[in-house]
Protein backbone atom coordinates (compact mmCIF):
# COMPACT_ATOMS: atom_id res chain seq x y z
CA UNK A 1 0.00 0.00 0.00
CA UNK A 2 3.06 1.82 -0.12
CA UNK A 3 2.57 5.68 -1.63
CA UNK A 4 -1.28 5.46 -1.59
CA UNK A 5 -1.37 7.57 2.10
CA UNK A 6 -3.68 10.15 0.89
CA UNK A 7 -6.06 8.11 -0.90
CA UNK A 8 -6.78 6.36 2.28
CA UNK A 9 -9.06 8.85 3.83
CA UNK A 10 -10.65 9.19 0.67
CA UNK A 11 -14.70 9.18 1.18
CA UNK A 12 -16.24 7.61 -1.84
CA UNK A 13 -20.10 6.09 -2.73
CA UNK A 14 -18.72 2.47 -1.93
CA UNK A 15 -16.95 3.13 1.08
CA UNK A 16 -13.84 4.37 2.49
CA UNK A 17 -10.85 4.03 0.64
CA UNK A 18 -9.00 2.66 3.17
CA UNK A 19 -11.91 -0.44 4.11
CA UNK A 20 -11.54 -1.91 0.16
CA UNK A 21 -9.07 -4.51 1.02
CA UNK A 22 -10.85 -5.63 4.15
CA UNK A 23 -14.18 -5.75 2.44
CA UNK A 24 -12.67 -9.04 0.53
CA UNK A 25 -14.82 -11.83 0.26
CA UNK A 26 -13.20 -14.68 2.22
CA UNK A 27 -11.86 -17.66 -0.06
CA UNK A 28 -14.43 -20.87 0.36
CA UNK A 29 -17.49 -19.23 0.65
CA UNK A 30 -20.21 -20.31 -1.73
CA UNK A 31 -21.57 -17.11 -2.82
CA UNK A 32 -23.96 -16.44 -5.58
CA UNK A 33 -21.58 -14.94 -8.59
CA UNK A 34 -23.55 -11.99 -9.02
CA UNK A 35 -22.67 -10.98 -5.27
CA UNK A 36 -19.27 -11.82 -5.44
CA UNK A 37 -19.09 -9.32 -8.76
CA UNK A 38 -20.83 -6.56 -7.36
CA UNK A 39 -18.04 -6.37 -4.28
CA UNK A 40 -15.31 -6.52 -6.94
CA UNK A 41 -16.74 -3.41 -8.78
CA UNK A 42 -17.43 -1.57 -5.92
CA UNK A 43 -13.83 -1.97 -4.72
CA UNK A 44 -12.91 -1.05 -7.85
CA UNK A 45 -14.98 1.75 -8.14
CA UNK A 46 -13.91 3.63 -4.60
CA UNK A 47 -10.12 2.98 -5.71
CA UNK A 48 -10.60 4.83 -9.00
CA UNK A 49 -12.73 7.76 -7.16
CA UNK A 50 -9.52 7.49 -4.50
CA UNK A 51 -6.75 7.03 -7.10
CA UNK A 52 -8.04 9.78 -9.58
CA UNK A 53 -8.27 12.34 -6.44
CA UNK A 54 -5.08 11.67 -5.78
CA UNK A 55 -3.06 11.68 -8.85
CA UNK A 56 -5.72 12.52 -11.85
CA UNK A 57 -6.79 10.41 -14.26
CA UNK A 58 -4.11 10.87 -16.45
CA UNK A 59 -2.14 9.76 -14.28
CA UNK A 60 -4.01 6.42 -13.33
CA UNK A 61 -3.16 3.07 -13.65
CA UNK A 62 -4.53 -0.29 -13.99
CA UNK A 63 -2.14 -1.23 -11.47
CA UNK A 64 -3.18 1.25 -8.72
CA UNK A 65 -6.37 0.18 -8.93
CA UNK A 66 -5.53 -3.53 -8.37
CA UNK A 67 -3.36 -2.63 -5.41
CA UNK A 68 -5.72 -0.34 -3.96
CA UNK A 69 -8.62 -2.55 -4.16
CA UNK A 70 -7.18 -5.71 -3.66
CA UNK A 71 -8.82 -7.41 -6.73
CA UNK A 72 -6.95 -9.69 -8.97
CA UNK A 73 -5.61 -8.73 -12.01
CA UNK A 74 -7.84 -11.56 -13.74
CA UNK A 75 -11.02 -10.59 -11.70
CA UNK A 76 -10.42 -6.84 -13.09
CA UNK A 77 -10.46 -7.88 -17.28
CA UNK A 78 -13.44 -10.36 -16.55
CA UNK A 79 -15.05 -6.91 -15.17
CA UNK A 80 -13.47 -4.04 -17.71
CA UNK A 81 -11.45 -3.76 -21.12
CA UNK A 82 -9.38 -1.03 -19.64
CA UNK A 83 -9.52 1.76 -17.06
CA UNK A 84 -11.51 4.25 -19.30
CA UNK A 85 -14.32 1.24 -19.24
CA UNK A 86 -13.99 1.41 -15.45
CA UNK A 87 -14.46 4.88 -15.56
CA UNK A 88 -17.70 4.77 -18.01
CA UNK A 89 -19.38 2.56 -15.51
CA UNK A 90 -18.36 4.32 -11.98
CA UNK A 91 -20.00 6.92 -13.51
CA UNK A 92 -23.62 4.88 -14.56
CA UNK A 93 -23.25 3.72 -10.86
CA UNK A 94 -22.49 7.08 -9.24
CA UNK A 95 -24.74 9.12 -11.54
CA UNK A 96 -28.02 6.61 -11.84
CA UNK A 97 -29.16 6.40 -8.16
CA UNK A 98 -28.36 10.23 -8.21
CA UNK A 99 -30.27 11.60 -10.60
CA UNK A 100 -32.70 9.35 -9.51
CA UNK A 101 -32.96 10.65 -6.17
CA UNK A 102 -32.89 14.42 -7.52
CA UNK A 103 -35.94 13.19 -9.91
CA UNK A 104 -37.62 11.78 -7.11
CA UNK A 105 -38.28 15.43 -5.97
CA UNK A 106 -41.32 15.61 -7.63
CA UNK A 107 -42.88 14.29 -4.24
CA UNK A 108 -42.13 17.63 -2.63
CA UNK A 109 -44.95 19.74 -4.45
CA UNK A 110 -45.55 21.59 -7.72
CA UNK A 111 -42.79 24.43 -9.48
CA UNK A 112 -40.70 26.31 -7.25
CA UNK A 113 -40.37 23.52 -4.15
CA UNK A 114 -39.99 20.96 -6.88
CA UNK A 115 -37.11 22.78 -8.04
CA UNK A 116 -35.76 24.02 -4.46
CA UNK A 117 -35.76 20.26 -3.31
CA UNK A 118 -34.06 18.91 -6.57
CA UNK A 119 -31.29 21.63 -6.31
CA UNK A 120 -30.71 20.96 -2.51
CA UNK A 121 -30.32 17.00 -3.17
CA UNK A 122 -27.59 17.87 -6.09
CA UNK A 123 -25.68 20.36 -3.59
CA UNK A 124 -26.26 18.02 -0.94
CA UNK A 125 -24.84 15.14 -3.05
CA UNK A 126 -21.71 17.11 -4.17
CA UNK A 127 -20.77 18.08 -0.70
CA UNK A 128 -21.65 14.52 0.55
CA UNK A 129 -19.40 13.09 -2.07
CA UNK A 130 -17.16 15.55 -3.19
CA UNK A 131 -14.24 13.15 -4.85
CA UNK A 132 -16.62 11.54 -6.86
CA UNK A 133 -18.31 14.41 -7.92
CA UNK A 134 -14.80 15.87 -8.57
CA UNK A 135 -14.49 13.03 -10.69
CA UNK A 136 -16.90 13.03 -12.79
CA UNK A 137 -17.51 17.00 -13.72
CA UNK A 138 -14.06 17.76 -13.46
CA UNK A 139 -11.33 14.99 -14.09
CA UNK A 140 -13.69 13.29 -16.63
CA UNK A 141 -12.35 15.75 -19.59
CA UNK A 142 -9.01 13.92 -19.63
CA UNK A 143 -10.81 11.11 -19.98
CA UNK A 144 -11.84 11.37 -23.57
CA UNK A 145 -14.92 12.02 -25.70
CA UNK A 146 -16.72 8.81 -24.67
CA UNK A 147 -16.54 9.74 -21.03
CA UNK A 148 -17.61 13.44 -22.03
CA UNK A 149 -20.46 11.98 -23.49
CA UNK A 150 -21.52 9.81 -20.89
CA UNK A 151 -21.38 13.39 -18.76
CA UNK A 152 -23.34 14.94 -21.18
CA UNK A 153 -26.14 12.09 -21.36
CA UNK A 154 -26.54 12.28 -17.50
CA UNK A 155 -26.94 16.16 -17.99
CA UNK A 156 -29.64 15.92 -20.20
CA UNK A 157 -31.98 13.63 -18.08
CA UNK A 158 -31.36 16.61 -15.28
CA UNK A 159 -32.48 18.68 -17.85
CA UNK A 160 -35.47 16.58 -18.39
CA UNK A 161 -35.95 16.86 -14.51
CA UNK A 162 -35.71 20.71 -14.69
CA UNK A 163 -38.07 21.49 -17.57
CA UNK A 164 -40.35 19.05 -15.68
CA UNK A 165 -40.56 21.44 -12.66
CA UNK A 166 -40.87 24.69 -14.89
CA UNK A 167 -43.76 23.17 -17.00
CA UNK A 168 -45.43 23.39 -13.16
CA UNK A 169 -44.23 26.98 -12.33
CA UNK A 170 -46.28 30.13 -13.28
CA UNK A 171 -44.51 31.59 -16.28
CA UNK A 172 -42.55 29.20 -17.36
CA UNK A 173 -44.62 26.67 -18.81
CA UNK A 174 -42.88 25.01 -22.07
CA UNK A 175 -40.08 26.35 -21.65
CA UNK A 176 -37.87 26.35 -24.28
CA UNK A 177 -35.36 24.00 -24.01
CA UNK A 178 -32.31 25.71 -24.88
CA UNK A 179 -33.12 27.87 -21.85
CA UNK A 180 -33.14 25.06 -19.75
CA UNK A 181 -29.78 23.89 -20.70
CA UNK A 182 -28.86 27.28 -20.45
CA UNK A 183 -29.77 28.04 -17.31
CA UNK A 184 -28.64 23.94 -16.08
CA UNK A 185 -25.37 24.90 -17.88
CA UNK A 186 -24.96 28.07 -15.38
CA UNK A 187 -25.67 26.33 -12.35
CA UNK A 188 -22.79 23.70 -13.33
CA UNK A 189 -20.56 26.18 -13.82
CA UNK A 190 -20.62 27.40 -10.14
CA UNK A 191 -20.72 24.01 -8.66
CA UNK A 192 -17.68 23.16 -11.31
CA UNK A 193 -15.75 25.91 -10.16
CA UNK A 194 -16.00 24.96 -6.48
CA UNK A 195 -15.43 21.43 -7.16
CA UNK A 196 -11.70 22.33 -8.76
CA UNK A 197 -11.20 24.79 -6.32
CA UNK A 198 -11.83 22.39 -3.39
CA UNK A 199 -14.70 24.86 -2.08
CA UNK A 200 -17.43 22.75 -2.68
CA UNK A 201 -18.43 23.17 1.53
CA UNK A 202 -19.46 26.68 0.09
CA UNK A 203 -22.44 25.40 -2.12
CA UNK A 204 -24.96 25.13 0.35
CA UNK A 205 -24.91 28.40 1.60
CA UNK A 206 -24.65 29.38 -2.83
CA UNK A 207 -27.66 27.36 -3.02
CA UNK A 208 -30.33 30.12 -2.03
CA UNK A 209 -29.18 32.44 -4.82
CA UNK A 210 -28.10 29.76 -7.17
CA UNK A 211 -31.79 28.92 -7.41
CA UNK A 212 -33.10 32.56 -7.58
CA UNK A 213 -30.94 32.96 -10.53
CA UNK A 214 -32.70 29.76 -12.02
CA UNK A 215 -36.16 31.61 -11.32
CA UNK A 216 -35.51 34.31 -12.88
CA UNK A 217 -36.09 33.00 -16.29
CA UNK A 218 -39.76 33.43 -17.59
CA UNK A 219 -40.29 31.84 -21.04
CA UNK A 220 -39.79 34.18 -23.50
CA UNK A 221 -43.04 36.18 -24.05
CA UNK A 222 -42.05 35.82 -28.17
CA UNK A 223 -39.75 33.53 -30.22
CA UNK A 224 -36.08 34.39 -30.47
CA UNK A 225 -35.40 34.87 -33.80
CA UNK A 226 -32.38 33.38 -35.39
CA UNK A 227 -30.08 35.69 -37.13
CA UNK A 228 -30.02 36.01 -41.07
CA UNK A 229 -26.78 34.02 -42.38
CA UNK A 230 -24.38 36.25 -43.12
CA UNK A 231 -20.19 36.47 -43.24
CA UNK A 232 -18.98 37.86 -39.79
CA UNK A 233 -18.19 41.05 -39.16
CA UNK A 234 -15.09 40.30 -37.53
CA UNK A 235 -11.69 41.17 -39.86
CA UNK A 236 -9.72 38.78 -41.27
CA UNK A 237 -6.83 37.18 -39.81
CA UNK A 238 -3.41 39.57 -40.02
CA UNK A 239 -1.30 38.03 -43.12
CA UNK A 240 1.94 37.18 -40.48
CA UNK A 241 2.37 36.19 -37.04
CA UNK A 242 5.22 36.48 -34.83
CA UNK A 243 6.82 33.12 -34.14
CA UNK A 244 5.70 32.64 -30.81
CA UNK A 245 2.14 33.58 -32.25
CA UNK A 246 2.42 30.78 -34.67
CA UNK A 247 3.52 28.76 -32.53
CA UNK A 248 0.02 28.87 -30.02
CA UNK A 249 -1.92 28.84 -33.79
CA UNK A 250 -0.07 25.77 -34.37
CA UNK A 251 -1.24 24.34 -30.68
CA UNK A 252 -4.64 25.42 -31.44
CA UNK A 253 -5.12 23.34 -34.58
CA UNK A 254 -3.57 20.54 -33.12
CA UNK A 255 -5.51 20.35 -29.56
CA UNK A 256 -8.55 20.26 -31.84
CA UNK A 257 -7.72 17.61 -34.00
CA UNK A 258 -6.48 15.49 -30.98
CA UNK A 259 -6.86 16.81 -27.92
CA UNK A 260 -5.13 18.28 -25.19
CA UNK A 261 -4.22 14.93 -23.81
CA UNK A 262 -2.41 13.22 -26.38
CA UNK A 263 -0.96 16.50 -28.34
CA UNK A 264 2.69 16.22 -27.96
CA UNK A 265 5.50 19.51 -27.87
CA UNK A 266 6.71 17.30 -31.32
CA UNK A 267 2.81 17.72 -32.87
CA UNK A 268 3.29 21.12 -32.25
CA UNK A 269 6.88 22.14 -33.45
CA UNK A 270 5.53 19.77 -36.58
CA UNK A 271 2.63 21.71 -37.27
CA UNK A 272 4.34 25.11 -36.88
CA UNK A 273 7.28 23.90 -39.12
CA UNK A 274 9.48 24.95 -36.20
CA UNK A 275 12.22 23.58 -34.61
CA UNK A 276 11.78 21.76 -31.00
CA UNK A 277 14.43 23.99 -29.56
CA UNK A 278 12.57 27.01 -31.22
CA UNK A 279 9.62 26.12 -29.36
CA UNK A 280 11.77 25.55 -25.67
CA UNK A 281 13.04 28.89 -26.56
CA UNK A 282 9.51 30.66 -25.87
CA UNK A 283 7.88 28.15 -23.64
CA UNK A 284 8.66 25.05 -20.92
CA UNK A 285 6.18 22.54 -21.79
CA UNK A 286 3.18 22.03 -23.92
CA UNK A 287 1.44 23.59 -20.45
CA UNK A 288 2.68 26.66 -20.35
CA UNK A 289 2.00 26.90 -24.32
CA UNK A 290 -1.62 25.97 -24.19
CA UNK A 291 -2.03 28.71 -21.22
CA UNK A 292 -0.66 31.58 -23.49
CA UNK A 293 -3.24 30.23 -26.14
CA UNK A 294 -5.90 30.59 -23.79
CA UNK A 295 -4.59 34.21 -22.98
CA UNK A 296 -3.89 34.73 -26.89
CA UNK A 297 -7.29 33.92 -28.14
CA UNK A 298 -9.23 35.22 -25.42
CA UNK A 299 -7.49 39.01 -25.67
CA UNK A 300 -8.30 39.16 -29.10
CA UNK A 301 -11.67 38.14 -28.59
CA UNK A 302 -11.74 40.69 -26.32
CA UNK A 303 -10.28 43.50 -28.63
CA UNK A 304 -13.20 42.91 -30.92
CA UNK A 305 -16.10 42.42 -27.93
CA UNK A 306 -14.93 45.82 -26.34
CA UNK A 307 -15.61 48.13 -28.63
CA UNK A 308 -19.00 46.81 -29.63
CA UNK A 309 -19.70 47.08 -25.99
CA UNK A 310 -18.72 50.59 -25.71
CA UNK A 311 -20.52 51.96 -29.07
CA UNK A 312 -24.15 51.12 -27.91
CA UNK A 313 -26.49 53.85 -27.30
CA UNK A 314 -27.62 52.07 -23.88
CA UNK A 315 -27.04 49.05 -21.86
CA UNK A 316 -29.11 46.02 -23.05
CA UNK A 317 -27.99 47.17 -26.81
CA UNK A 318 -24.23 47.19 -25.76
CA UNK A 319 -24.93 43.54 -24.43
CA UNK A 320 -26.48 42.65 -27.53
CA UNK A 321 -23.60 44.50 -30.04
CA UNK A 322 -20.77 42.61 -27.64
CA UNK A 323 -22.37 38.96 -28.50
CA UNK A 324 -22.63 39.69 -32.04
CA UNK A 325 -19.32 40.75 -32.50
CA UNK A 326 -18.17 37.94 -30.14
CA UNK A 327 -19.72 35.42 -31.85
CA UNK A 328 -18.99 36.17 -34.96
CA UNK A 329 -14.82 35.99 -33.80
CA UNK A 330 -16.12 32.51 -32.95
CA UNK A 331 -17.05 31.72 -36.20
CA UNK A 332 -13.66 33.00 -37.27
CA UNK A 333 -10.82 31.42 -34.75
CA UNK A 334 -12.80 27.96 -34.46
CA UNK A 335 -9.52 26.63 -33.37
CA UNK A 336 -8.97 29.01 -30.89
CA UNK A 337 -12.83 28.99 -29.86
CA UNK A 338 -12.54 25.11 -29.63
CA UNK A 339 -9.19 25.35 -27.48
CA UNK A 340 -10.94 27.89 -24.97
CA UNK A 341 -14.26 26.46 -24.60
CA UNK A 342 -13.93 22.69 -24.31
CA UNK A 343 -10.24 21.13 -24.61
CA UNK A 344 -9.14 23.89 -21.82
CA UNK A 345 -11.37 21.13 -18.98
CA UNK A 346 -8.48 19.07 -20.21
CA UNK A 347 -6.13 20.71 -20.02
CA UNK A 348 -6.06 21.29 -15.63
CA UNK A 349 -6.55 23.27 -12.65
CA UNK A 350 -4.39 26.43 -13.69
CA UNK A 351 -5.81 26.62 -17.53
CA UNK A 352 -9.24 26.53 -15.85
CA UNK A 353 -8.23 29.53 -13.93
CA UNK A 354 -6.46 31.21 -16.56
CA UNK A 355 -10.01 30.56 -18.35
CA UNK A 356 -12.45 31.96 -15.39
CA UNK A 357 -10.03 34.84 -15.63
CA UNK A 358 -11.11 35.58 -18.40
CA UNK A 359 -14.74 35.28 -17.57
CA UNK A 360 -14.68 37.38 -14.66
CA UNK A 361 -13.23 40.11 -17.19
CA UNK A 362 -16.77 39.68 -19.22
CA UNK A 363 -18.73 39.50 -15.41
CA UNK A 364 -17.75 43.13 -15.11
CA UNK A 365 -19.66 44.51 -18.05
CA UNK A 366 -22.66 42.95 -15.93
CA UNK A 367 -22.24 45.79 -13.42
CA UNK A 368 -25.16 47.76 -14.87
CA UNK A 369 -27.54 45.37 -14.90
CA UNK A 370 -27.17 45.40 -10.60
CA UNK A 371 -27.65 49.51 -10.73
CA UNK A 372 -31.06 48.54 -13.13
CA UNK A 373 -32.07 45.57 -10.83
CA UNK A 374 -30.33 45.79 -7.16
CA UNK A 375 -32.63 42.51 -6.38
CA UNK A 376 -30.90 40.17 -8.51
CA UNK A 377 -29.41 36.86 -7.67
CA UNK A 378 -26.00 38.26 -6.18
CA UNK A 379 -24.44 35.21 -8.22
CA UNK A 380 -26.43 36.09 -10.83
CA UNK A 381 -22.73 37.66 -12.90
CA UNK A 382 -20.98 33.98 -12.30
CA UNK A 383 -24.39 32.02 -13.04
CA UNK A 384 -24.59 34.05 -16.58
CA UNK A 385 -21.38 33.71 -17.40
CA UNK A 386 -21.49 29.93 -17.11
CA UNK A 387 -24.77 29.50 -18.97
CA UNK A 388 -22.91 31.91 -21.82
CA UNK A 389 -19.66 29.34 -21.69
CA UNK A 390 -21.88 26.10 -21.54
CA UNK A 391 -23.83 27.35 -24.91
CA UNK A 392 -20.78 27.92 -27.12
CA UNK A 393 -19.36 24.49 -25.88
CA UNK A 394 -22.32 22.89 -26.75
CA UNK A 395 -22.14 24.69 -30.40
CA UNK A 396 -18.59 23.61 -30.76
CA UNK A 397 -19.68 19.82 -29.54
CA UNK A 398 -22.32 19.99 -32.05
CA UNK A 399 -19.55 20.99 -34.95
CA UNK A 400 -20.91 24.12 -35.44
CA UNK A 401 -18.51 26.37 -34.22
CA UNK A 402 -19.24 28.66 -37.68
CA UNK A 403 -22.70 29.18 -37.03
CA UNK A 404 -21.73 30.47 -33.66
CA UNK A 405 -23.87 33.87 -34.47
CA UNK A 406 -27.04 31.59 -33.88
CA UNK A 407 -27.20 31.53 -30.36
CA UNK A 408 -26.25 35.63 -29.81
CA UNK A 409 -30.12 36.28 -29.52
CA UNK A 410 -30.21 33.18 -26.90
CA UNK A 411 -27.09 34.77 -25.59
CA UNK A 412 -28.84 38.17 -25.32
CA UNK A 413 -31.86 36.77 -23.56
CA UNK A 414 -29.99 34.83 -21.19
CA UNK A 415 -27.71 37.98 -20.16
CA UNK A 416 -30.32 40.71 -20.12
CA UNK A 417 -33.80 38.70 -18.48
CA UNK A 418 -32.94 38.71 -14.62
CA UNK A 419 -32.11 42.02 -14.61
CA UNK A 420 -34.53 43.94 -17.33
CA UNK A 421 -37.38 41.83 -17.15
CA UNK A 422 -38.06 38.73 -20.29
CA UNK A 423 -40.38 41.52 -22.34
CA UNK A 424 -37.42 43.65 -22.59
CA UNK A 425 -34.77 40.96 -23.13
CA UNK A 426 -36.52 39.36 -25.61
CA UNK A 427 -37.26 42.76 -27.68
CA UNK A 428 -33.59 43.56 -27.44
CA UNK A 429 -32.51 40.08 -28.08
CA UNK A 430 -34.88 40.41 -31.51
CA UNK A 431 -33.34 43.76 -32.47
CA UNK A 432 -36.31 45.45 -31.53
CA UNK A 433 -36.20 48.84 -29.99
CA UNK A 434 -33.87 50.85 -28.76
CA UNK A 435 -33.95 49.99 -24.79
CA UNK A 436 -34.06 52.30 -22.29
Amino acid sequence: MAGYGPTLMVKTPWGDAGTLRDRKLRPGRRLPPEEVARNQRERLFAALVAIVADKGYEETRVEDLLELSGVSRSAFYAHFRDKEDCLLAAIDAFLGPAIDTIASTDGHGPGEARARAALDALVGLVVDQPAAARMCFVDIFAAGPRAVERIDGAIERLQRVVSAAFDETPEREQMPPEIVRAVIGGLRKVIHTRLYRDEEDELPELAPQMLAWGLAYPSPPAPLRRPRNRPPSTPARLAGYDQAERILRALASVVAEKGYPAMTVGDIASRASISLSTFYAHFADKEEAMLAAVDSGSAQMLATTLPAFRRAPDWPHAVRGAFGSMFAFCAVETEYTTLGAVDVYAAGKRAMEQRDRVMESMEALLVPGFERNPDASPIAAEAIGGAIYSMIYDQVRRGGAESMQEIAPLATYITLAPFIGAEEACAVANGEGRGR
